[in-house]
């Protein structure tokens, strides 16, 4: 092929057209993900952050039960300040868990829990009715949401949790029982120590 001022404008072009496709390639990727690879990268993402949701909520845990009460069944906030921060960073990873994967009902479950323990009882009942939207009949979510109301001193609206989990046969139902009954014995114990007092 004679090199001519025409054949070498045509090579530079094919040239010029061939490392645009190649840069773009490397600028952008191999490809796109598509939104199944999508999908999947965020649903592990989201399942990385609720365990460690899930680590530092146990941990507040352990460390509430040592300072906060001795019952087993305990519907309040807690008091202790290091527990407080271990549900704070609950919170922060499973609100980031919902982020990645916004039908992620156990999520909000743990971060309606989270919100109790931290004693913000409004975003508790929010993430507890979303957890419940997205799993209908979510048992451990009916027995949390019993437990808020407890601690917002709505004795009616947690009975009505109970009889929910009575319904579905769920051994939470004798959870929340429990907690029922402590929320009882704390008023009368309220009432007598009120008494004693005025005397």
């Amino acid at each position: 092929m004679k090199l001519t001022a025409r054949n070498i404008f045509r090579i530079l072009i094919c040239i010029t057209a061939i490392l645009t496709i190649h840069s773009t390639t490397f600028a952008f990727g191999s490809k796109e993900k598509s939104p199944e690879e999508q999908a999947a990268e965020n649903e592990k993402k989201a399942t990385k952050t609720y365990n460690s949701g899930v680590k530092h909520m146990d941990k507040a845990k352990e460390i509430s039960v040592k300072g906060d009460s001795t019952y087993a069944f305990n519907y309040r906030a807690t008091s202790d300040a290091k527990a407080k921060k271990e549900y704070e960073k609950a919170v922060k990873d499973f609100v980031d868990a919902t982020e990645y994967k916004a039908d992620f009902a156990e999520a909000f479950n743990n971060l309606g829990y989270c919100y109790r323990k931290l004693d913000k009882l409004m975003l508790s009942l929010e993430a507890y009715h979303k957890a419940l939207e997205l799993k209908p009949g979510f048992p451990e979510a009916h027995e949390y949401l019993g437990e808020t109301y407890l601690a917002m001193d709505s004795l009616d609206l947690a009975r009505g949790q109970l009889q929910m989990l009575q319904e579905l046969e769920s051994p939470y139902a004798d959870t929340l029982l429990k907690s029922i009954e402590l929320y009882k014995l704390s008023k009368v114990n309220d009432k007598l120590s009120g008494s004693k007092s005025n005397k």
